[in-house]
């Protein structure tokens, strides 16, 4: 009996304990230096790594419509920044921010998927893969761009935000 408490405390401390490290995106949340836990893998030139995990959950009932949840966390223990740099606190916030706008992308297709009365699960399935692979190929498409760009920081900091204005429907 002590061994199943044991377990099951230890099991609920690691859960705690992991569930810290995770930053749900909020409109007002801003990151700073201090959720960069992880410890750089070079401080020689300014760089960061942000671990955005996108994931979902599906709630089954026979006979009815899937209810779903996307989530998009930032995890604090998995990334760093290679040194105080406003560019690159503003790129990892950038980041973030697309993490939050194809999660919402996501929320959209399944939202169509339930309006249309889809049961099964493999249609979610390739709804959510094809958004996480259009999201990491639109990180691709942006890493270290802005860093030292303002001007480019700019611009696209305001499509993106007036994207999620777009999507808060699915917030």
């Amino acid at each position: 009996m002590l061994k199943i408490k044991l377990f099951s405390f230890l099991l609920f401390a690691f859960t705690f304990l992991q569930a810290q490290s995770l930053i749900e995106w909020k409109k007002e949340t801003r990151l700073g230096y201090q959720n960069f836990k992880k410890t750089p893998t070079q401080k020689t030139k300014p760089q960061g790594f942000l671990d955005s995990k996108l994931g979902w959950q599906i709630a089954e009932t026979d006979g009815e419509v899937p209810q779903l949840r996307v989530f998009n966390r930032f995890d604090e223990t998995n990334s760093w920044v290679s040194m105080k740099h406003e560019g690159i606190l503003k790129e990892m916030q950038l980041q973030f921010d697309i993490s939050e706008l194809y999660a919402r992308k996501i929320r959209k297709d399944f939202s169509d998927l339930q309006s249309k009365k889809v049961m099964d699960k493999e249609s979610y399935k390739t709804k959510f893969a094809n958004g996480t692979r259009n999201f990491q190929k639109r990180l691709r498409s942006l890493s270290g761009v802005t860093l030292n760009q303002p001007d480019l920081y700019k611009l696209i900091n305001k499509q993106i935000q007036d994207s999620l204005t777009i999507y808060s429907k699915y917030q």
